[in-house]
């Protein structure tokens, strides 16, 4: 049984309350017992003690986490802390009491344990109690998406719970590009080709480097004892005026030939052997040639027509996914593609595209709807904005986030769902007109409404 059905059947939650995080959960990520805190159906400490009854798992008290002695803090690598969000809070002898978010990984607590010596004592804590402790005492910054419980239990009231809920980066869908996109993988380098590709590669540029005289003298190999072997490279070497010399010739009794031609000259074998093969010039450096074969390497870039997007949402299982689809597909129709979220009386940054390409530091925007913008605008009237920015602070920060600027024309659509704007998408540049465009806009929005309640049911299909 899974934590919401419990809770359900314990009585913490209502049905109505479990199907409402379900939701906001598929909307905005993020555990289901954050988003139970953060939509103001439960309380920090009473989950942590529900927890604690169901495992068997003694639950961390909040005075615990917010102060915590120096000595202890040290006692774990900071590697260990982040990767599993885990902070210690206290010492006994040889055991340390570690709080956190998952007590029951035990890979975790036997991978700290090794690393530290100590023999570790988990207990449960609140994840947003663990990301406030982070950013304390280990300088991690908490994301924006997470509310601060720094002075003990959250006071948000709960008419603001149905804008609440608290991401966390969700595991990626698989797919041809992510968002934000990773990586390009670095351009092959010789080492990395197999052999027999290797060989078939550096034998062209070889051959196209061999100069005439070796040629001559690699095609005349085969007959080299039946023919003079210094007659062909001697008449090559010599210029048209000289006259033919015995072989062996002093060096004085012909001209002084080229660099080139003396080379040869000096190569030549006494007449009763046959000549030596020329030795090969040196490999070409590695990279020109595993830029040959560059193309072969990159990826396919992802399909954002109007089609594959739609394909795209119907089959969407990741609610970044989503936004990504949205802005890949208006990316080159537009200048500046964002969207935001909005919940708990915020909106946050989400994901955005600035001349088609990401803005990953889109993500740290977080501006109140109490300030007057153009999101409060479209959150109010959950209508869309379509015109210039009024000159206020908060739309100041957010062409500011957009890499600035003043446009003229701006379009932002909400993205409605239970009763209430969760989402806005902003649009503006671009060639068309943003008043012939509105029309296609909404759609592909109502759309994107669908494949986030598609989401909404495989969540509740996973309810056993």
């Amino acid at each position: 049984m899974r934590l919401g059905e419990m809770l359900v059947q314990a009585g913490k939650i209502t049905a109505a309350q479990l199907d409402e995080t379900l939701k906001g959960q598929a909307i905005f990520g993020g555990r289901f017992g954050t988003n139970l805190v953060e939509m103001g159906y439960l309380d920090e400490n009473d989950l942590a003690e529900f927890l604690s009854q169901k495992t068997g798992i003694a639950h961390a008290a909040p005075g615990q986490l917010l102060d915590i002695p120096a000595n202890v803090i040290k006692l774990i690598p900071f590697d260990y802390v982040k990767k599993y969000k885990a902070v210690p809070i206290a010492l006994n002898n040889r055991k340390v009491t570690l709080a956190m978010v998952d007590p029951t990984d035990l890979h975790a607590i036997d991978e700290i344990a090794f690393a530290t010596g100590y023999i570790i004592v988990p207990v449960i804590a609140p994840e947003l109690r663990i990301v406030t402790a982070l950013e304390k005492y280990y300088g991690i910054k908490r994301d924006v998406r997470y509310i601060s419980v720094e002075g003990g239990s959250r006071s948000r009231t709960r008419q603001h719970a149905a804008h609440s809920s608290t991401p966390s980066p969700a595991t990626p869908a698989a797919r041809v590009v992510t968002a934000p996109p990773p990586p390009t993988s670095p351009k092959p380098t010789l080492e990395e080709w197999p052999a027999h590709v290797e060989e078939e590669v550096l034998d062209l540029p070889m051959l196209e480097e061999l100069s005439l005289d070796v040629l001559e003298q690699v095609e005349a190999a085969p007959l080299a004892s039946a023919a003079p072997p210094a007659a062909a490279p001697a008449a090559a070497a010599a210029p048209a005026a000289a006259q033919p010399a015995p072989a062996p010739a002093p060096a004085a009794a012909t001209p002084t030939p080229a660099p080139e031609a003396a080379a040869a000259q000096a190569a030549q074998p006494p007449a009763s052997q046959p000549p030596a093969p020329q030795p090969a010039p040196a490999a070409p450096p590695a990279a020109p040639v595993a830029e040959l074969y560059q193309e072969e390497f990159e990826e396919p870039e992802q399909d954002f027509s109007l089609e594959s997007v739609l394909v795209g949402l119907a089959e969407a299982d990741d609610r970044d996914w989503i936004a990504e689809l949205i802005t890949g597909h208006l990316g080159p129709q537009f200048k500046r593609v964002a969207f935001f979220l909005l919940r708990g009386g915020h909106a946050t940054g989400w994901m955005a595209r600035v001349d088609n390409k990401p803005v990953p530091e889109f993500e740290g925007l977080e501006l109140s709807l109490d300030d007057p913008s153009v999101l409060n605008v479209v959150n109010q009237s959950k209508s869309f904005f379509l015109g210039p920015m009024p000159p206020t602070p908060a739309n100041q920060a957010i062409m500011e986030a957009l890499s600035g600027g003043t446009p003229f024309n701006n379009l932002l659509v909400p993205l409605l769902m239970m009763g209430r704007v969760v989402a806005v998408l902003y649009v503006g540049g671009g060639s068309t007109p943003l008043d012939e465009k509105l029309p296609e806009i909404q759609k592909l929005i109502a759309k994107a409404a669908m494949a986030f309640e598609i989401l909404i049911l495989k969540s509740k299909i996973m309810m056993t």
